[in-house]
Order: structure tokens, then sequence, then C-alpha cells
């Protein structure tokens, strides 16, 4: 299993940890865990040993097996009784259904909360933008693209260099900032259960995601933030909900991980 580091960095992780955790030690357990997730340092059908992982933070295993019963919970881990625990394989239908619902929900969001945005946020959210724009550059380039729907060395250039991971960290980063305004736990509790499935779901579909219909969105967005709009955050929202989420399914990659799981398990 993949080092999972005791110092990592939670960002968009940590409002989440409050949602779910009833101690510190299983905090910080669930928070180690979804970040070396999110950050590309444990991969989907990976396998986790709740022993080594427990070693790894210097804590006892009962909170770790509690940390990764809440990440099943979300969905982010999965389990089959005596054969593995792993990072769980998230095929585009779910990403697209996830999707579907993390939108409903932040447009609730945004009514409660576009009134209460300071200016430092919004300058916030703009430093959020441009960093996400920095990592999707290559996408907003017609020529590039072309380049790279061509040359799959490219593509894997980019897996190596975590390309997808920093993509969807910036925009959850961006997106979170809201989340953390709202005074309804009960809606921060159920935003955060999708979200990080979608973050996870993100880096695996079958094709591109549109780019510049969510950088366009992420503009709209801070620009109702910063005149207080519910009536345009609500559009900004309805242009996300357009975006469409490639759905050809991932059977193979799922197949061959149980495959490769149940050939461990024969051994």
């Amino acid at each position: 299993m993949s080092e999972v580091r005791a110092n990592g960095t939670g960002t968009a992780d940590s409002a989440v940890t409050e949602s779910f955790a009833s101690s510190p030690v299983v905090n910080l357990v669930f928070d180690r865990v979804l970040s070396a997730v999110h950050e590309g340092r444990l991969l989907p059908g990976q396998r986790i040993s709740d022993s080594e992982l427990a070693e790894q933070l210097g804590v006892s295993r009962t909170p770790v097996r509690e940390a990764l019963q809440r990440l099943r919970e979300i969905g982010i881990i999965e389990a089959s009784a005596s054969r593995f625990t792993r990072v769980a394989l998230v095929n585009p239908k779910q990403t697209a259904d996830a999707m579907v619902v993390w939108v409903a929900l932040y447009s609730a969001l945004v009514n409660e909360v576009i009134p209460l945005v300071t200016p430092e946020l919004v300058d916030e959210m703009r430093a959020d933008h441009a960093l996400f724009l920095e990592h999707v550059s290559w996408a907003l380039d017609a020529t590039r693209m072309a380049e790279m729907r061509a040359n799959p060395e490219l593509v894997r250039e980019h897996v190596t260099a975590l390309v997808p991971q920093k993509i969807a960290m910036a925009n959850a980063n961006f997106f979170n900032h809201l989340v953390r305004l709202s005074q309804n736990p009960s809606l921060v509790r159920g935003i955060n259960s999708v979200v990080h499935l979608i973050q996870l779901g993100s880096l695996y579909l079958p094709d591109y995601l549109d780019f510049r219909a969510l950088s366009e969105s992420q503009l709209l967005l801070i620009a109702a933030a910063r005149d207080h709009d519910r009536a345009a955050a609500q559009g900004a929202l309805r242009m996300l909900g357009l975006i469409s989420v490639p759905t050809a399914a991932l059977e193979a990659e799922a197949d061959e991980a149980d495959e490769a799981d149940e050939a461990h398990e024969a051994q």
C-alpha cells in the first residue's frame, strides 16, 4: 500500500472530516486517507491494509477501521468481507449521478450564503479560479487538445504528472469556499457526501469534461458572489448542470481489478 503521510494537508477535506468524525484519531485517519486518494497517492482499485495504515500513522486499528467505514459511507472506499478493502472504482455513471445531486444541493446552498460573501472571500475564489485555469490551459487551446486526443503518450505524461488530480482539487477548492459559509449542517453534510465521490470519479472519465464551460460557470459564480446576486448564482449553477459527464462504462478496469483480487486470494 502506498504511504499515507501523517503530515499531509486536507484543504477541502477538512469540512467533511468534522461532519463524520467522532474522535481526533478518527479525524486524522479519515483526513489522511481522503487526501491520499485525492492527491493520487492512493489509486482506484488499490488495496488498503488497516494494519499497515495503523502502523504508518502510529495509531491502533480500531480508529482506522472506523475511518475506513466512514469512507465507505461516502463511496471512497469499497470492501468485500474477508477479501479486500480498496479505493473505490467509481464509474462514470456514478459520477454523473452524484453530479446531479451536487448541483441540486449547491443550488440550495447559494441561496443561503450569497448574501454573506465578503470581498475577501471573492478574492479567494478568484485566486482558486486562476489556479484552475492554470491547470486546464491546455484544454482551452483547441490545437493542444487535438494533440492530446491524437497522442496517448501526452495523456500518459499528464497522468504521471497528476494533472487530473490537480484539476479536480482546484475545482473542489473553488466551490468549497461558499460551503464554508453555510450554517446548515445537514446541507453541508449532504454536499460533502457527494463532492468527494465526484472528485474521485472525475479523474477516470473516458473523455474530458467541458473545461471551458466549467471555467465560465466559475466566473459567473464569482460575479454573483461579488454582487450578492442570488439569481445570477443560480444561472451559474444551471450552466454547471448542463455540462455533460462522459458515461461510457469502465467495466474493463473494474473486471481487471476483481480478477486481480480473486487471483490474489487464490494464492
